[in-house]
């Protein structure tokens, strides 16, 4: 349980942290996974605002983390094809026990709506971009950052919910799984 605990912590400031993308960040965390769990003390927080994610939270958050770089095709919705953004949830969600389904329109229609203010790590963010409506979604990961298939990119990465064209697109956020 202490353990698990652990690495859900862990697993939140990870991906709330704005170098959580950085080459070698994975090392670093291990070792920091290791240093606290021999000093049993947990690195100093603010955890105030940021509910504890459940043990489902924080195996999305785990496994979309794991899905960082992997290729971004339309209509992709596992490692081997690639994914596109509702492939990506759908994959994620279903890992975890959790089924969804297929498009951004009709996974928006699930869940319970989420004020901005008030979103935690994973909950789904979606916004309007190709056609009206939840038309692209992506997993928060905390301290406004989520994980999406960046087609700019042209892989699975982190998006910024401060970028100007994610502020004008920002469409709403469901908690599927609150905790």
């Amino acid at each position: 349980m202490r353990r698990t605990l652990l690495w859900a912590v862990m697993t939140v400031l990870l991906l709330s942290s704005p170098v959580a993308a950085s080459p070698g960040t994975y090392l670093d965390f291990l070792r920091v996974v290791d240093d606290i769990e021999t000093k049993s003390v947990l690195p100093s927080a603010d955890l105030s605002k940021t509910r504890l994610p459940s043990k489902k939270d924080a195996q999305v958050l785990t496994v979309a983390n794991s899905m960082l770089g992997m290729p971004v095709v339309w209509g992709g919705a596992s490692p081997a094809q690639g994914f596109d953004c509702s492939g990506l949830v759908q994959y994620v969600f279903r890992q975890t026990g959790i089924d969804l389904p297929r498009t951004a329109d009709l996974q928006f229609e699930l869940g319970k709506t989420v004020a901005k203010s008030e979103l935690q790590p994973g909950d789904l963010v979606y916004f309007t971009t190709y056609e009206p409506g939840a038309s692209h979604v992506g997993i928060y990961t905390g301290g406004g950052k989520f994980i999406h298939t960046s087609f700019s990119q042209g892989v699975v990465a982190f998006g910024d919910l401060h970028d100007p064209y994610f502020v004008a697109r920002y469409y709403g956020a469901k908690r599927i799984n609150a905790g």
